[in-house]
């Protein structure tokens, strides 16, 4: 057993080939991981090709419960999901109604495995280096398929900073036959998040 540590770890120190991951290889990690992040805010603009742009604040506490906090326009409702229950706030999270039971699908097993099934669609993979507030990130970014109902091409970019592997941005093209969309979210550790006890 030692001994295949010490060849695991030696392969490892050495570069070699066989265990370097490639660009795609990446892109398909990222894309079925990237949601483990533990507490985090996010601010996220999208703007929807002939329709309308927002910007709102997303909250998620790292155990699957999240909120939505509308910026802009300032007359969104605002969005809560605890366990498997959604609600919805009109005055600003001061009170909280029962929206719907979540079905199955929000399940987070459910959701990796959907997230899997995309990622073996994967193609275009590029990566490469781009500065991020004046630090270079590697840029990791392809496109691939949101297969079911929706049937959408989605095309993501991820920046990926180089010591920590942290994603504190990405954009997301979403196109499908008569819908386009393009989102920015912008993420930040928040350690102390808590969210609201309707």
């Amino acid at each position: 057993m030692r001994a295949l540590s010490v060849l695991v770890l030696f392969a490892l120190t050495t570069g070699s080939p066989a265990w370097a991951e490639t660009c795609q290889e990446k892109f398909m990690r990222i894309l079925v991981e990237r949601n483990e992040l533990g507490p985090v805010k996010i601010h996220v603009t999208q703007k929807i090709k002939g329709g309308m742009a927002s910007k709102n604040w997303n909250y998620q506490d790292g155990a699957g419960n999240w909120m939505s906090e509308g910026i802009e326009p300032a007359n969104l409702p605002w969005t809560l999901v605890q366990g498997d229950t959604m609600y919805s706030s009109t005055d600003k999270g001061k009170s909280w109604k029962k929206v719907r039971t979540l079905d199955a699908a929000h399940d987070p097993t459910a959701t990796e495995k959907l997230l899997r099934e995309r990622a073996k669609t994967t193609r275009q993979a590029q990566c490469s280096t781009e500065d991020l507030n004046g630090v270079p990130h590697e840029v990791v970014q392809a496109t691939y398929d949101m297969l079911g109902q929706f049937n959408a091409e989605v095309s993501d970019k991820y920046w990926v900073h180089p010591e920590t592997g942290y994603i504190p941005q990405l954009e997301t093209v979403m196109k499908t036959k008569t819908f386009e969309s393009y989102t920015l979210q912008r993420v930040e550790p928040t350690p102390d998040l808590q969210l609201p006890k309707p």
